[in-house]
């Protein structure tokens, strides 16, 4: 009797991590959130997103997720984001794991305590190369069937057929389809490839876990791909909008793997 209750107690758990997954805490412009139902409706600020969402910004979309490992994920304009798989326990956050997929647009990343205790546990796929993680702050943007990364903090490692490329702290990749991934320096990105992301403020995901309950949290990373008019984000509870953003302009861009430095976007 007592197994079959201890077997129930560890079905329950393992459900309830597999829907968990992040809180919306800042959004604006045309967000749609499917389900894994099928169902659509708009995503606004505040909403919990579970795992196996799809989420989709429009052409004045944004949004800021939190997941409940600390992690947080920027989604620029013209995004199709979805969360494959997101399991975490606060009490082992070494076997968690994130998943997800970028068919389209442009994302930041600061990885959370899944990422930080198992490197491995996180993967972001996109239709040129799979990325994966040695706890970072990153950026990664499609073009066409053109990928391009750029990393602020830590390093990120971009996989494809042709082989495999390792981005470290203050440089950008390109991958062109199929072709081999490598490094570039930021004047060879594409102008404003990531949007507004270069210079956004996000919370620090290091430390805590939770999402909204994690408490407000806005240690800034202004400034870390350079750019001038930072866009302020507040990310945590009681963060409904982004805050203070300043446009949506096209002025900075990042990608794979040039050793420049993050100090000037144009």
């Amino acid at each position: 009797m007592l197994s079959k209750l201890v077997q129930s107690l560890i079905a329950f758990l393992l459900a309830a991590a597999a829907l968990a997954a992040a809180n919306v805490t800042a959004a604006r412009g045309q967000i749609t959130v499917t389900g894994r139902d099928g169902s659509s409706k708009p995503l606004d600020s505040g909403a919990r997103v579970e795992a196996g969402s799809k989420i989709v910004t429009g052409s004045n979309g944004f949004a800021i997720l939190r997941f409940d490992d600390g992690q947080v994920i920027a989604l620029e304009k013209n995004t199709d984001f979805t969360i494959d798989q997101f399991r975490f326990n606060r009490a082992q956050p070494e076997e968690g794991n994130a998943f997800f997929s970028m068919l389209r647009g442009s994302l930041r990343a600061v990885t959370g305590l899944i990422g930080q205790q198992n490197k491995a546990a996180f993967r972001l796929n996109t239709p040129t190369a799979t990325i994966g993680i040695r706890g970072s702050d990153w950026m990664a943007a499609l073009q066409g069937n053109n990928l391009y990364t750029g990393v602020n903090s830590g390093g990120i490692v971009v996989n494809n057929s042709a082989n495999q490329l390792l981005v470290n702290a203050g440089q950008y990749s390109m991958t062109a389809g199929a072709g081999t991934s490598q490094l570039v320096s930021l004047s060879q990105l594409p102008a404003g490839v990531f949007g507004s992301l270069p210079n956004l403020s996000l919370g620090a995901a290091a430390s805590t876990a939770g999402g909204a309950s994690a408490g407000a949290e806005t240690a800034s990373t202004a400034g870390v791909f350079g750019g001038v008019g930072s866009t302020a984000i507040a990310v945590g509870v009681g963060i409904a909008a982004v805050v203070a953003v300043t446009s949506d302009s096209d002025d900075s861009s990042s990608t794979h793997h040039s050793s420049t430095t993050h100090s000037s976007n144009k």
